[in-house]
């Protein structure tokens, strides 16, 4: 008789686990969970009735589904998220995270929805600590002035990437402090340190370009002006070489060399795709190496560092890190 019980238990959660996975879907049908429990579609109609009336789960059976797609049973309000409390945690500070960036605003609608069906279907408060951990997590990120506006053109960007609209943008240049517009053809989003960036086709330029989301002031998507997804452009070789979000040029070699005082940071990191280490020499200092592209980017990065790293290599690279030096110099001067 155990064992009966044990099979039913673990047939019932294969039921609640295929409606998981159809639920957001539809549904699923009574053949399709009879064929994964092995059972017949009486048995499976037993299990629904304990589901709902001895587990307390909801469910949406044929005859209450509005969505057209007959014989489909779902969970009702939502699925449940085939997630540990302790996963589930994760999620939560993922999305706590995203607070001030272009995504904020569904931060809020996301956290409240994962909480409350994991509340409501899985787990306890006690199980699943949210407002007693939230209080002891600081998140330190710079964060934009107004990101719900900068959501509102993120989702519209989605959206003509998603259909493969034409957008028209009102585009604020930070070297020209000018507001330009251009018609643009999406081929992709770029995240860097949660700012959001918009690869397209330029057709003013007649090329690709990179536009910040946060500096695009206002968009108009042409619904009716589709284009055609270039079958040989890949975002990702696009971006492999470039040391940030702009692939301005030749790929060129890098050496730096990094001092002992930050060789336990720098040997944590991997700061591109093609870094290498050359050598960690007796003092502790270490020398790494790049083919990159992107130098716009890749001086800043490197000036950040102060007097803990030493360009190498190019010489250009070295003078161009000189000058910025003196020009900062002359601030204080």
């Amino acid at each position: 008789m155990a064992d009966q019980d044990t099979t039913k238990a673990l047939r019932i959660a294969r039921v609640i686990e295929l409606l998981n996975k159809k639920s957001p879907y539809g549904g699923a049908t009574l053949k399709e969970m009879a064929e994964a429990c092995g059972v017949s579609t009486r048995s499976i109609l037993r299990y629904l009735e304990h589901i709902e009336n001895d587990m307390g789960i909801p469910l949406v059976r044929p005859d209450r589904n509005n969505s057209r797609k007959h014989g489909l049973y779902r969970l009702d309000a939502g699925y449940l998220p085939s997630i540990s409390p302790e996963k589930s945690l994760i999620i939560f500070l993922s999305l706590l995270q995203q607070k001030g960036s272009a995504l904020a605003g569904h931060i809020n609608e996301l956290k409240d929805a994962l909480v409350g069906t994991l509340f409501k279907y899985k787990y306890t408060s006690e199980s699943l600590c949210v407002d007693e951990l939230q209080k002891r997590i600081h998140i330190v990120e710079e964060q934009l002035a107004d990101p719900a506006g900068v959501s509102k053109i993120f989702a519209k960007l989605l959206q003509a990437l998603r259909d493969r609209c034409r957008v028209k943008l009102e585009y604020y240049a930070g070297h020209s402090r000018q507001c330009t517009e251009r018609v643009v053809e999406p081929y992709g989003m770029i995240s860097k340190r949660h700012n959001w960036y918009l690869v397209a086709h330029c057709l003013k330029r007649r090329d690709i370009r990179v536009f910040r989301v946060d500096q695009i002031k206002n968009t108009q998507i042409y619904t009716y002006e589709r284009f055609e997804y270039p079958p040989d452009f890949s975002l990702e070789d696009h971006m492999t070489r470039s040391w940030g979000v702009t692939n301005d040029g030749d790929t060129c070699k890098v050496r730096l060399k990094f001092s002992p005082e930050v060789n336990h940071r720098v040997k944590r990191f991997i700061y591109h795709p093609s870094q290498v280490t050359e050598q960690e020499l007796d003092d502790g200092s270490i020398i790494l190496s790049f083919e990159a592209n992107g130098f716009t980017e890749m001086r800043t990065w490197i000036f950040q560092w102060g007097n803990a790293v030493e360009v190498l290599e190019p010489d250009w690279l070295k003078n161009d890190i000189c000058e910025m030096a003196v020009n900062v110099l002359k601030i204080y001067q």
